[in-house]
């Protein structure tokens, strides 16, 4: 490829000063030979990863209202500074692999049906549940072949993305890879994760429980609501329903065991507990392990009380920039 394409690279940031300097050092090895732009899209970190960020020489953006956080805002503030043919999407706690950006811009080069290209992922060891489950359902989130969308970012043509709008929605606090695959498979285009590695991810590493609580305070259980109100009188809204049913069935469940309890009669009481208790000795056999059972239903709960809170957030126009400043270029 004699005349190679500009690529800018989208890196979303809050408190990641323990990874940054790795993930900046991965993507300036990795794309030295292309024309492109780095820039980190930070979410008012309260540690030094913009000044780290700084350092390194790469353009720092950050936005100027902690209400504007969340996972969606990211990558959309990556994109509003960012240029040429093609946007690669990066988080500040993971590192790029050697010739995943060669393998990627050669298919997309060679199939411009499709939108967007991942790869494989390798996760380290996880410290509580919710990391454990996903390296344990890796081959389940990261599937090989076409796809719906890509999880955890990809190498995504620029024009694909003008034409549908906006690039990740500022409003969903997950699930904005997954609202961006259902626009761009609805435009008409494709998505493909090939069988080569793409990043190694470091996980969170705080406790099961205190994690859960992090997630909380930060509006990520309000995603599955967010992702279906985003979806609602949209073609896709199906597709939104399926990759949160779980969660929607069991806000459902729970609503009916509410009233059970609040009828205050035993025999009522007992029967509406027995597919929650069938459920956690599902899990705890699935998983090999009692505590692990408990720790699964118990994250699904707050996804579920989540969901219900995330119907009800009041939305922003996606297509409105969030406020924002330049803090090196």
């Amino acid at each position: 490829m004699i005349n190679k394409p500009f690529i800018s690279v989208s890196i979303k940031t809050l408190n990641e000063a323990e990874c940054i300097e790795k993930t900046i050092d991965s993507i300036q090895k990795q794309i030295a030979d292309y024309p492109h732009k780095i820039i980190v899209a930070d979410s008012l970190s309260t540690d030094n990863t913009q000044q780290l960020a700084s350092n390194k020489g790469v353009t720092v953006v950050s936005l100027t209202q902690p209400g504007d956080r969340c996972c969606g805002v990211g990558h959309q503030l990556g994109y509003l500074y960012s240029e040429g043919e093609y946007l690669l999407l990066m988080d500040g706690d993971m590192e790029l692999e050697p010739g995943f950006v060669d393998s990627a811009i050669a298919f997309l080069e060679a199939h411009p049906e499709y939108a967007g290209v991942a790869g494989t992922v390798e996760m380290d060891d996880a410290a509580n549940y919710e990391f454990k489950s996903r390296k344990q359902r890796l081959h389940e989130i990261y599937p090989i072949g076409d796809c719906d969308h890509l999880g955890g970012g990809g190498l995504y043509r620029r024009t694909a993305i003008e034409k549908i709008g906006y690039l990740t929605n500022r409003n969903l606090h997950a699930y904005e890879e997954a609202e961006l695959g259902m626009r761009l498979v609805d435009a008409g285009y494709k998505l493909h994760r090939l069988d080569t590695p793409y990043f190694s991810h470091t996980s969170h590493t705080l406790p099961t429980f205190k994690l859960l609580m992090y997630r909380w305070r930060s509006g990520y259980n309000q995603a599955p609501g967010e992702l279906l109100r985003s979806a609602w009188g949209k073609p896709y809204v199906g597709h939104a329903f399926k990759m949160v049913k779980n969660e929607v069935i069991f806000a459902l469940y729970m609503l009916i065991l509410l009233i059970a309890i609040l009828t205050f009669d035993l025999e009522i009481i007992g029967l509406a507990l027995l597919p929650l208790l069938a459920f956690i000795l599902l899990k705890t056999f699935k998983n090999r392990s009692l505590i692990n059972g408990f720790q699964s239903v118990i994250n699904l709960a707050v996804l579920s009380v989540g969901l219900i809170k995330g119907l009800m957030n009041p939305t922003r126009d996606p297509m409105t920039p969030p406020d924002s400043k330049v803090i090196h270029e």
